[in-house]
């Protein structure tokens, strides 16, 4: 057995016990692109709703005659979307949280039949 610390901690860093997050490349992997792909596409479903809602009100709007309750609608609206907005956010920041813990995570194995006196070895 190697004395070295650092041989013994590549060696730990092979056993293929060791976390993901062990791996830079996971890392960088998490952090730069599985992470910007998730939020983006979470922000596009968003905006799109979004955006057919206001499109949706200005065409009820279209037929209102009375301007102030265009008015009343559209700042109903836009009061809602901006209570939309912070729960996005929130939404957000828990997509990335479950990301980067799912980085940190082992990978088990999905029911895959262990070999006979595997355990007695």
């Amino acid at each position: 057995m190697n004395d070295s610390v650092m041989l013994q901690g590549l060696a730990r860093a092979l056993t293929p016990g060791t976390p993901p997050m062990a791996w830079p490349l996971t890392m960088w992997k998490t952090l730069f692109f599985d992470c910007p792909v998730a939020v983006t596409a979470h922000m596009q479903q968003f905006v799109g709703r979004q955006v057919q809602e206001q499109v949706q009100i200005l065409g009820d709007l279209a037929r209102e005659p009375n301007p102030s309750a265009l008015m009343t609608r559209e700042a109903a609206f836009l009061q809602q979307s901006a209570l939309a907005w912070s729960s996005e956010l929130l939404e957000v920041a828990e997509l990335v949280q479950s990301r980067m813990l799912s980085a940190t995570q082992l990978d088990t194995p999905r029911d895959e039949p262990q070999p006979p006196f595997a355990r007695a070895a």
